[in-house]
């Protein structure tokens, strides 16, 4: 499986990236979402799951392999509905 970093992250091209949960934050305003903050150490990227309070696994410190296109949206990346697996992540 081929990564690239976050902070290579080009929108609107499907792209596939591995690092840690470094925030979960469920939202119910303007509709109901999950955002999930992953970070590789170089850069972040929000996840975000729609008509979803909370995922089973997705807690901080976990590691997730995720594979989705991102979109830049005022000023950050965020894949939306991406597909995704639990993984241990390495140390940089």
């Amino acid at each position: 499986m081929s990564t690239v970093a976050i902070s290579a992250l080009v929108p609107r091209r499907r792209s596939t990236v591995m690092g840690s949960i470094v925030g979960v934050m469920p939202q119910v305003k303007p509709w109901v979402r999950l955002d999930v903050e992953l970070s590789d150490g170089r850069g972040s990227l929000t996840l975000r799951f729609t008509g979803r309070r909370q995922i089973a696994g997705m807690a901080i410190g976990r590691g997730l392999v995720v594979d989705g296109t991102p979109a830049l949206v005022h000023g950050q990346m965020i894949v939306l509905n991406p597909i995704y697996s639990f993984v241990t992540c390495r140390d940089p």
